[in-house]
Protein backbone atom coordinates (compact mmCIF):
# COMPACT_ATOMS: atom_id res chain seq x y z
CA UNK A 1 0.00 0.00 0.00
CA UNK A 2 1.17 3.26 -0.98
CA UNK A 3 1.26 6.19 1.31
CA UNK A 4 -1.25 7.81 -1.00
CA UNK A 5 -3.54 5.47 -0.32
CA UNK A 6 -2.45 5.57 3.35
CA UNK A 7 -2.92 9.11 3.49
CA UNK A 8 -6.15 9.05 2.00
CA UNK A 9 -7.84 6.35 4.08
CA UNK A 10 -6.95 8.42 7.36
CA UNK A 11 -8.25 11.73 5.31
CA UNK A 12 -11.40 9.92 4.85
CA UNK A 13 -11.98 7.74 8.19
CA UNK A 14 -11.07 11.48 9.82
CA UNK A 15 -13.99 13.02 7.91
CA UNK A 16 -16.36 10.63 8.89
CA UNK A 17 -15.79 10.47 12.07
CA UNK A 18 -16.21 13.95 12.54
CA UNK A 19 -19.32 14.16 10.28
CA UNK A 20 -20.67 11.46 13.00
CA UNK A 21 -19.82 13.56 16.07
CA UNK A 22 -17.54 10.93 16.83
CA UNK A 23 -14.96 11.71 19.61
CA UNK A 24 -16.20 14.62 21.13
CA UNK A 25 -17.82 13.11 24.41
CA UNK A 26 -18.68 16.58 26.23
CA UNK A 27 -19.18 18.78 23.18
CA UNK A 28 -23.25 19.41 22.64
CA UNK A 29 -25.10 21.26 19.92
CA UNK A 30 -27.33 24.18 21.31
CA UNK A 31 -29.98 25.51 19.47
CA UNK A 32 -28.97 28.95 17.58
CA UNK A 33 -30.19 31.90 19.51
CA UNK A 34 -34.00 32.92 18.91
CA UNK A 35 -34.29 36.09 16.94
CA UNK A 36 -35.92 39.04 18.54
CA UNK A 37 -39.23 38.72 16.53
CA UNK A 38 -39.94 35.10 17.58
CA UNK A 39 -39.57 35.92 20.85
CA UNK A 40 -42.50 38.65 20.85
CA UNK A 41 -44.69 36.28 19.10
CA UNK A 42 -43.85 33.65 21.36
CA UNK A 43 -44.76 35.76 24.25
CA UNK A 44 -47.96 37.20 22.53
CA UNK A 45 -49.41 33.73 22.49
CA UNK A 46 -48.79 32.92 25.41
CA UNK A 47 -50.58 35.40 27.06
CA UNK A 48 -53.53 34.96 24.90
CA UNK A 49 -53.35 31.41 26.01
CA UNK A 50 -53.22 32.20 29.48
CA UNK A 51 -56.36 34.94 28.63
CA UNK A 52 -57.78 32.23 27.21
CA UNK A 53 -57.67 30.03 30.00
CA UNK A 54 -58.46 32.74 32.61
CA UNK A 55 -61.88 33.80 30.42
CA UNK A 56 -62.93 29.79 30.30
CA UNK A 57 -62.58 29.81 33.97
CA UNK A 58 -64.45 32.66 34.47
CA UNK A 59 -67.38 32.02 32.57
CA UNK A 60 -67.56 28.22 33.77
CA UNK A 61 -67.67 29.81 37.51
CA UNK A 62 -70.07 32.06 36.66
CA UNK A 63 -72.30 29.86 34.97
CA UNK A 64 -72.03 27.14 38.12
CA UNK A 65 -72.30 29.78 40.79
CA UNK A 66 -75.19 32.10 39.36
CA UNK A 67 -77.71 30.18 37.19
CA UNK A 68 -79.80 32.27 34.85
CA UNK A 69 -77.27 35.28 34.64
CA UNK A 70 -75.55 33.73 31.21
CA UNK A 71 -77.63 32.79 28.10
CA UNK A 72 -78.78 29.81 27.13
CA UNK A 73 -77.39 28.67 23.96
CA UNK A 74 -79.45 26.71 21.50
Amino acid sequence: MSTSDDSERRVAEALRARASGAGRAGARRTAPPMPPAARGVQTALLIGLLGGIVLGIVLALLSLLTPGVLPALG
